[in-house]
């Protein structure tokens, strides 16, 4: 099937509000940026090995008078050290305890008052400093340096470690930055300021390890006070539960027990984690398919590209570019997986990631997902677009052969186009007042014929023999200037005009110089002026017509400024009969208008999970969204909908098709192109050079399903292959990085480490179906 292009312009705005189902997310604030640790090859670790010995070299460790700030290579942060702001520490006192504060009550007849125990506060340090300066300004810009590092513009707190105490870093900010003190009379000058942790504790370098291998752990943590590991199970075969026990008995139990079926209803037919183009076939013609894009078509020479490690994402649309028309079609990329099959099921459940990141207001570009058949017919499909002009991005699941379908499908209630339809959702939409931009479109015109030129030649010498500055001399002023003004036709190789006359005007000398000279009564401050005229026609050729004047300037009496008078002037003219029109480049500029209703919500820079599945005649989507820091599910969803299926649809799927697309906007209209030659590409100018939205795919896994009921009864929650995770400081689980917290047993204690104390604890399943590795990070009261 070769397109399915309808006749849409680039839209207006028309927003669908979202609506109903708000949950909370449960993830926030955690460092998990360990949660999929792996043992480093040795090649890894040789490679780490340098980059930490560069990284020391760079950043070295704080010395005995200072700190560093704001450090935290994991998330690219190398922070600011205390010398570099200008500034020497003083002895900074480890404070034993933070601020506590007793609650009592008074109890009537009681002697004394009844204790109920205190409230332990943040620790507050204080750091005296002394600021060494040169000079006035030397002091006002390590003042602003100083003012700029560290006054926090964000509710985030930042790491700051003492050389006093290298192994602890400490998590605040600053609540105390007084005005320096000066020291006898010197620009050198002293400050102590003040900062405060809300979490009081120091924390240590993380620690890293591994159970045995009877999947057993005893250790003594480090630290002295409570410590909260993150456990990473890695899968060697399917499983129905995994958790841990210490010697207490406390536990974490996730899944099932084993004297439970162990079927698994729900086996995986597909899975790609995105680590490399080749699983894909990349569609340059889209008459090879049996199915159309919607109103958008592939580009032979687009590009792909790998993101990381593990997703794939767009790199260009297109190396020829298409042109602007005020059509709505997009192009772009296609990439269509292997064949898989669901079995004996009509049942299926797909899990991908998708992302899209929009960087300039007006773009309109998209990127989806295709559910196709085992023929390779298009089924629906689901994914992000922008709105264009600034409006807010879409978000949407459509279902048909074509786009007409998609329509009457979408009236009957079969799909979703929208904001999304969560609370959530609707609480991230930020509408703001809209603005119009102007867009300068210029046109290159090589076949310019100059009708007529004036060009201005003025030059002025003033002196001024009586400015304080610079007596007992003079000063002698020099001003020139050449403005030129044309009027000028694009014609084409006959002479024909192809267009209105075009004016200009350009300053192409203006030169200002002053210099001193013996301060003498008989300087004559004068002015020249020279205007010359050009015109061409077909009668006279060239003709040309010059003036010029001489004016003398005479100071003011008792006031500043100068009289001019005019002591000589002379005008000419000539033609030349055989002279023809001069042709320039040149270049037409025009203006156009567009808006930008400048509006923003939770999709304009979204990662989503989708999770979209078919049971019986119930087809569900709900997308969650995803964090950017550690790439974990939120429980924040933007779109939870369940829709019935139509008698006879057929929604057996056995192929995915991922589609990366770019409407061009005015902004992308060409104005030049200079053609290839030699070894040299062909290269284009635009109206307005702008970013592309960031359009990437990631973890795609396909399911078959049983059926509905039997999906309830499934106790084979992981597979050989798999990962999970259980987080012990927010108290959540995770399996492949998704949020997995319907499988946890209420019972769960989550029992963590304590610093000098011994620690014991029993993984399961054994170690021949999973190992397990740890990371906490020892914390100091």
């Amino acid at each position: 099937m070769a397109t399915d292009i309808i006749n849409e312009t680039l839209p207006g705005d028309d927003v669908n509000a979202p609506d109903i189902n708000f949950q909370n997310d449960t993830t926030s604030g955690s460092d998990t940026s360990n949660l999929n640790y792996q043992e480093p090859t040795d090649g890894q670790k040789q490679l780490q090995a340098i980059d930490d010995e560069v990284k020391s070299l760079l950043y070295p460790e704080p010395k005995d008078y200072e700190f560093v700030f704001g450090q935290n290579f994991d998330k690219g942060m190398v922070g600011i050290n205390s010398r570099t702001l200008g500034l020497i520490i003083g002895q900074v006192p480890l404070p034993p305890a933070p601020t506590i504060t007793e609650n009592t009550q008074n109890v009537s007849g009681m002697y004394g008052q009844r204790w109920l125990g205190n409230n332990y506060g943040a620790k507050v340090f204080n750091i005296p400093a002394t600021v060494i300066a040169d000079d006035e300004n030397d002091y006002l810009n390590k003042v602003e340096s100083i003012s700029n590092a560290l006054i926090a513009v964000s509710n985030n707190e930042v790491p700051l470690r003492f050389g006093q105490y290298p192994e602890r870093t400490y998590y605040g900010h600053f609540t105390a930055i007084p005005e320096p003190q000066y020291i006898d009379h010197a620009w050198d000058s002293t400050i102590t300021l003040q900062f405060t942790c809300s979490d009081p504790h120091g924390y240590m370098e993380q620690e890293i390890g591994q159970a045995d291998n009877k999947n057993e752990l005893s250790l003594m943590p480090l630290g002295n006070d409570t410590a909260k590991p993150v456990f990473q199970y890695t899968f060697k075969s399917d499983a129905n539960n995994f958790g841990y026990v210490n010697d207490k008995g406390e536990n974490v139990f996730v899944g099932f027990s084993d004297d439970s079926s162990t079927q698994d209803l729900t086996p995986m037919v597909y899975f790609d984690p995105m680590e490399d183009l080749g699983t894909f076939t990349k569609v340059t013609d889209m008459s090879t398919t049996n199915f159309a894009l919607a109103n958008a078509n592939v580009t032979s020479d687009g590009t792909m590209r790998i993101l990381g490690k593990f997703a794939i994402a767009n790199d260009k649309f297109w190396t020829a570019p298409k042109d602007y028309t005020g059509q709505a079609t997009m192009f772009g990329n296609l990439l269509l997986t292997k064949k898989f099959s669901l079995g004996n099921t009509d049942n299926w459940g797909v899990s991908t990631r998708l992302a899209h990141r929009r960087y300039y207001n007006r773009a309109y570009q998209r990127i989806e997902t295709y559910l196709l058949d085992s023929n390779g017919k298009k089924i629906g499909r689901f994914g992000i677009q922008d709105y264009g002009t600034g409006g807010l991005t879409y978000i949407y699941i459509l279902f048909g052969e074509t786009i007409a379908q998609e329509q009457l499908n979408l009236q009957k209630g079969f799909g979703y186009w929208g904001t999304g339809n969560t609370e959530w959702a609707k609480a991230q939409v930020v509408q703001k007042p809209g603005f119009d931009i102007t867009l300068n479109v210029n046109a290159d015109e090589p076949n310019f014929s100059v009708d007529k030129q004036v060009t201005l030649d003025f030059h002025q010498e003033l002196y001024d023999t009586g400015n304080p500055t610079y007596l007992p001399d003079a000063v002698k002023w020099t001003h020139t200037t050449r403005t030129v003004e044309k009027w000028k036709t694009p014609r084409d190789s006959s002479g024909k005009a192809t267009g209105p006359q075009v004016y200009s005007k350009e300053v192409e000398i203006d030169q200002t110089s002053h210099q001193t000279v013996p301060n003498k009564n008989n300087y004559q401050t004068f002015q020249d002026y020279k205007r010359t005229t050009l015109v061409w026609n077909s009668s006279q050729g060239e003709s040309i017509t010059w003036s010029t004047w001489h004016n003398v300037g005479i100071p003011n009496a008792g006031r500043n400024g100068w009289t001019w008078k005019a002591t000589d002037y002379q005008k000419g003219g000539s033609w030349d009969k055989g002279s023809n029109r001069v042709n320039q480049p040149g270049t037409i500029t025009s203006k156009a208008i567009e808006h930008d209703y400048n509006d923003a919500s939770a999709l304009t820079n979204f990662w989503g999970q989708f999770w979209v599945r078919k049971i019986d005649d119930k087809l569900m989507i709900t997308v969650y969204k995803v964090n950017d820091a550690d790439g974990l599910q939120t429980n924040n969803v933007v779109l939870d909908m369940s829709f019935d299926i139509p008698e006879n649809f057929g929604s057996k799927i056995a192929q995915l098709g991922y589609y990366f697309g770019k409407a061009p906007i005015h902004e992308d209209k060409i104005t030049k192109t200079t053609p290839a030659s030699d070894d040299k590409p062909a290269s284009y100018e635009f109206v307005k050079s702008y970013p592309d939205d960031e359009l990437s795919t990631s973890d795609l896994r396909v399911m078959a399903i049983t059926t509905a009921d039997a999906l309830k009864r499934a106790h084979t929650i992981i597979h050989s292959g798999d990962t999970a995770t259980i987080d012990t400081e927010t108290e959540n689980v995770y399996i492949n990085g998704v949020l997995s917290n319907q499988y946890l047993s209420p019972a769960s204690t989550y029992p963590v480490f304590k610093g000098g104390s011994q620690a014991k604890f029993n993984f399961f399943p054994t170690a021949d179906k999973a190992s397990v590795q740890y990371v906490y990070r020892p914390a100091m009261k």
